[in-house]
C-alpha cells in the first residue's frame, strides 16, 4: 500500500531532501490517483525493482546497447510477401509482461476497437455489420512496424509518466530501427530524444512496434484511440458504423440511400486520417461493395442476422476429409505438403476449433468425422 508520509520520513532518513522527495510523491499521486489507478514507476531502477529485472539489464535495452533484445524471424503471409516476427530475450519478456499486466490491461481503448481485448472476438466485430447494405473495407500497411517509439512515448506520458520514464517505458516496448532500414531515409524516423545528461540513450534512429511482443497488441490499441474516435465521427457524419480490428478498418450501413459517391469521398477522409499520423493504407485492399455483393468481414459472411463461415472454409474442411478417406491419411498429408502428421491433425483440429466459435452446430459434425479418423498420434 502506497503511503506519501511514510515515503516522506524514509526518504528523510536516507539523506534525500524535501523537495526531491515531494516531487517524486507528487509523480506518483499523478499516477496512482489517475482514472486507470497505475502503478507508481519514478525512475529506471524503481522499475527494475518492480519488474524483478536488472537494473544493468533494463539501462543496456532502453540504451539500444544489448547484445541480441529480439530473435528476429519471417512467416509468409498468404497474401504475399514476409512477416516479420521479434521474441523478446527471456529479461526483456518478463519486464513487458509486467508493464503489459499491471499498466496497458488497465487502458481502457476505444469502443470500435475489437482486437486483442479480453471478451471480444472477430465473430463480435463482424456482427456489427450485419445485413449491412454497403461495406467499405481498409487496410493499413505495416501496422505494428508503423507504430514508432515517439507515439509510444507520447501514451505513456499521457498516462501521467514523467518524461524519462515515458522513454525508458517506450525504449522497452519498441524494437531499434536496422541503420540500413528503408526507414533511415524518411525524417519522422530520426533521431527526436536528446538527452544530455544520460548520452548513451541518444540514438541516431527511433524504434517501432514489434510484432511479437506482449505489449504490442495493446500498445497499438492505446495509441490508435485518438484515430478510431476520429474515424467514429466521420462514421457518424455520413451514418456509418465503423470498427477496427487491429488493421482491419470496416463501415458498413444498411441504408439504401448511400452510394459509391460517398464512398469515394469515405475512403479519401480515411485516407486523410491514417497519413495524417503517418500509417500507410493497403490501396490495392480498399474495397467498396455494393447492395448485389457478398459481404465478408474478418473472414466471415455478414450477409445474414449473424456471422457465418464462408462456403470456401466448408469447402477447405470437406475436401480434408474427403481425401483423407479416399486416399489414405499419409498420402493425404504428402500431397498436402505438411511436414508431419502431428502438424495436420493440429491444423485440422485448429479449423474446427475456429468453426466451434461461429457455427457450434456445424463445428460439432465435423469435430466427430475428425475422431473417427485413425491417428496414429
Amino acid at each position: 500500500m502506497w503511503s506519501p508520509q511514510l515515503y516522506l520520513k524514509l526518504g528523510i532518513q536516507e539523506g534525500h531532501s524535501t523537495e526531491l522527495l515531494e516531487r517524486a510523491i507528487s509523480q506518483s499521486d499523478a499516477v496512482i490517483n489517475s482514472e486507470y489507478s497505475l502503478p507508481s514507476i519514478l525512475s529506471l531502477k524503481h522499475l527494475a525493482v518492480r519488474t524483478g529485472v536488472s537494473y544493468e539489464s533494463l539501462r543496456s535495452i532502453v540504451s539500444r546497447s544489448a547484445p541480441k533484445t529480439y530473435n528476429k524471424f519471417s512467416i509468409r503471409k498468404r497474401s504475399g510477401g514476409r512477416r516479420y516476427i521479434h521474441v523478446p530475450s527471456l529479461e526483456l519478456m518478463h519486464a513487458q509482461r509486467w508493464i503489459n499486466e499491471h499498466i496497458l490491461k488497465k487502458i481502457k481503448v476505444h469502443p470500435s476497437s475489437h482486437a486483442f481485448i479480453e471478451g471480444s472476438s472477430i465473430q463480435k466485430c463482424a456482427s456489427k455489420h450485419c445485413g449491412a447494405k454497403w461495406l467499405i473495407k481498409l487496410d493499413i500497411t505495416d501496422f505494428f512496424e508503423s507504430i514508432s517509439e515517439i507515439q509510444i512515448f507520447r501514451s505513456f506520458k499521457e498516462l501521467g509518466y514523467q518524461p524519462l520514464v515515458s522513454f525508458e517505458l517506450a525504449r522497452l516496448c519498441t524494437v531499434p530501427t536496422h541503420h540500413k532500414s528503408q526507414r533511415r531515409h524518411y525524417i519522422q524516423w530520426r533521431s527526436w530524444y536528446r538527452n544530455e545528461s544520460i548520452t548513451d540513450y541518444n540514438k541516431s534512429l527511433i524504434g517501432y512496434l514489434p510484432q511479437g511482443a506482449p505489449t504490442s497488441p495493446l500498445l497499438s490499441n492505446i495509441v490508435m484511440r485518438k484515430n478510431d474516435e476520429e474515424l467514429k465521427k466521420l462514421a457518424h457524419k455520413f451514418k456509418l458504423t465503423y470498427t477496427r480490428y487491429s488493421d482491419d478498418l470496416s463501415f458498413s450501413t444498411r441504408s439504401k440511400n448511400f452510394d459509391r459517391y460517398k464512398a469515394k469521398e469515405l475512403v479519401f477522409e480515411v485516407y486523410r486520417i491514417l497519413s495524417k499520423s503517418g500509417y500507410l493504407p493497403q490501396y490495392r485492399k480498399t474495397k467498396v461493395i455494393s447492395p448485389s455483393s457478398k459481404k465478408v468481414i474478418l473472414g466471415l459472411n455478414v450477409d445474414g442476422d449473424t456471422p457465418r463461415l464462408q462456403k470456401e472454409f466448408k469447402d477447405r474442411l470437406r475436401q480434408h476429409f474427403y481425401y483423407i478417406k479416399k486416399l489414405g491419411l499419409d498420402e493425404h498429408i504428402i500431397n498436402r505438403e505438411f511436414d508431419s502428421v502431428w502438424g495436420f491433425k493440429s491444423h485440422l483440429r485448429g479449423m474446427i476449433d475456429y468453426a466451434n466459435m461461429i457455427e457450434p452446430e456445424y463445428a460439432k459434425k465435423q469435430l466427430e468425422t475428425f475422431k473417427s479418423i485413425d491417428w496414429p498420434i
